[in-house]
């Protein structure tokens, strides 16, 4: 229903002789935000929300105007959710079809789930497996009709300081339908980028400059907190924006965390940033701040930016993908960015690391390649050269019937 042949809007609708199963309802954030295609609420019996990215959540409040409906998902994605969507309604409402009435009826039709818990729902049993993408991520495991299908939703089979790296469930499949990101492009080696980027820190801090870290608030942020504490970076780090709500969420779930004990100190020796008061403080006397948006598309990045960028000892670490057109994407093209109205020439150091939370092209093809049977694949979430490419791939290599779907085609298990 939506994902296809690009990033963002997913969804996927599952039926069987009547049951409808939908595995995520997105959004495509835009000037305008962009949804998968109509399914009418009372055609489906139940919503599976395989992480709370808004690619794969945003949408889902449009099926309660009238419906109630259960939903299902991890209690981290579930509290997750429950910020950005929010967040969303406050940014875009005048585009949603949906308002914040709605989003509360959603909430009020949850269903929290563990990893390998069976839901039974007409004649269809499903259950989440650990996606390894952000902590509470899910794969979705559905059996019916004697078929077995696989959905991975993101997926990441890389360990990280947050997550575990996801495991090929060792069952048989009759379809999977998987993600395609960086189909086309492998990952460095994550250790080696770990020391380089707090290489790079320690260098700044050597030469008396600061560091802005733009970080997505949802497992981003915790993960460059994270990854300084592990490599005791001795700097005082503050964290700014939605990521201290997120901090909080993960702090409260510690089954979903990697190292809960690990996380819980990163989180108690960062400085958490309450107020403009502390944000003009942190820019005098902190070293490294964390904050959003991670591609510089507004938050309380924008704020730091404006203090730091002017100045050649100070530096901006890009951790996260910068999408075309995106005030991070045209600092690392031209090494300009836009403070209050006027472009301007960025004077502190700019670098990219290379911290994803997908997997790359050797990991995507060894997920498939470790899939018991001779599953149908259906490549989807990913550039169109992307998903046609790892497509082909499992035709030539594996044999397998593999698809790169459009929006709206059916196939049959």
């Amino acid at each position: 229903m939506g994902g296809t042949h690009e990033v963002g809007r997913n969804a996927v609708l599952v039926d069987s002789n009547g049951s409808n199963l939908l595995l995520d309802y997105g959004v495509k954030i835009g000037e305008k935000p962009q949804f998968p295609g109509h399914i009418r609420a009372k055609d489906v019996d139940g919503i599976v929300v395989s992480h709370a990215h808004l690619d794969h959540s945003g949408g889902v409040p449009q099926f309660y105007l009238r419906e109630a409906k259960p939903f299902f998902a991890t209690p981290v994605t579930m509290e997750v959710m429950r910020i950005l969507i929010r967040d969303m309604i406050k940014l875009s409402g005048y585009w949603l079809p949906f308002e914040y009435i709605e989003f509360e009826t959603m909430l009020k039709q949850r269903h929290d789930l563990a990893y390998g818990e069976p839901v039974k729902m007409k004649n269809l049993e499903f259950n989440l497996l650990d996606a390894g993408h952000i902590p509470g991520s899910a794969m979705v495991e559905i059996t019916t009709g004697g078929k077995r299908i696989l959905y991975t939703g993101d997926l990441n089979t890389d360990t990280t300081r947050l997550c575990q790296g996801a495991k090929v469930p060792r069952k048989r499949f009759d379809a999977i339908v998987i993600e395609s990101t960086y189909a086309n492009k492998d990952h460095e080696d994550r250790k080696k980028i770990e020391v380089e980027f707090v290489d790079a820190i320690k260098a700044v801090l050597h030469d008396e400059g600061k560091v802005l870290v733009p970080a997505f608030a949802v497992g981003r942020s915790q993960e460059m907190l994270s990854v300084m504490q592990a490599h005791k970076l001795k700097a005082n780090r503050v964290v700014d924006g939605m990521a201290r709500s997120v901090n909080r969420i993960y702090m409260d779930h510690p089954d979903f965390m990697r190292t809960p004990q690990a996380f819980a100190k990163t989180i108690n020796s960062t400085r958490e940033m309450t107020g403009w008061r502390d944000r003009r403080t942190a820019v005098r006397r902190s070293d490294v701040m964390v904050a959003p948006s991670g591609m510089l598309q507004g938050g309380t990045a924008m704020f730091y930016m404006e203090k730091l960028a002017l100045r050649e000892e100070n530096a901006v670490f890009l951790v996260s993908f910068q999408v075309p057109g995106t005030g991070g994407a045209k600092l690392m093209e031209t090494g300009f960015f836009t403070i209050k109205e006027m472009d301007v020439e960025v004077k502190a150091k700019v670098r990219h690391f290379d911290f994803s939370s997908h997997c790359g092209r050797s990991g995507l093809e060894a997920f498939i390649r470790g899939v018991k049977g001779k599953p149908d694949v259906y490549v989807v979430h990913g550039e169109p050269e992307n998903c046609e490419s790892l497509a082909q791939w499992a035709r030539d290599e594996l044999d397998l019937n593999a698809a790169a779907p459009n929006e709206g085609d059916e196939f049959k298990v």
